[in-house]
């Protein structure tokens, strides 16, 4: 079914479910938040279907969780979703529940951590780093989805999902390695999972 079928279809039932008994005690805003998400996360899931190469399937778990909790709010030390979330614990948090992966609490401790790899070898799933304060130090990470292939403002970038604490968006949010204070910023690439076979 094609993507924008099912967004459709997705709105009409959400239109159906207003008007059901079962409902009427809900408010509306709560609901048609709800079907919002839906349809967000519908489209959303376009990163990994456009992207350029298939992922294992604990890589693929991972990056779904990972963009499920899109939108979740910034928070300094944050390490779930109930209380919003920082670069090293909203990773953290996507690599324990998605794949089962420990990671140190913070970004130059997964640096050590990890498995520092080539750009050649890179996969959706693996981990970006980034040294962002005039320290040098490594100072946020984010999880690399892949080669976007679809349309809109990230239409052929390479993208990946973080959690900001500044700029334009903040919170859980996609961003593009091609973006210049990204690229500018990166550092490395890590890994976390076995590659891909």
């Amino acid at each position: 079914m094609h993507k924008y079928t099912k967004i459709v279809n997705i709105i009409s039932l959400c239109r159906q479910s207003i008007k059901t008994p079962i409902f009427k005690s809900m408010k509306r805003n709560i609901l048609l938040t709800l079907c919002f998400a839906l349809i967000v996360s519908l489209v959303t899931q376009k990163c990994i279907a456009g992207s350029a190469r298939k992922v294992s399937g604990e890589r693929q778990e991972m990056i779904d969780l990972a963009i499920s909790l899109r939108g979740t709010p910034y928070k300094y030390a944050g390490k779930t979703p109930k209380t919003g979330f920082d670069c090293s614990g909203f990773v953290s948090y996507v690599a324990n529940f998605g794949a089962g992966v420990r990671l140190p609490s913070n970004s130059k401790g997964m640096y050590k951590a990890v498995e520092i790899i080539k750009e050649k070898d890179k996969e959706p799933g693996d981990l970006m780093f980034f040294k962002t304060t005039g320290s040098g130090a490594i100072s946020h990470v984010g999880i690399y989805l892949g080669l976007y292939q679809g349309e809109g403002q990230f239409k052929n970038k390479k993208i990946f999902i973080h959690a900001a604490s500044d700029g334009p968006e903040t919170g859980v949010i996609i961003s593009s390695i091609d973006d210049p204070y990204w690229a500018s910023h990166f550092a490395d690439w890590g890994r976390i999972l076995p590659k891909t076979q």
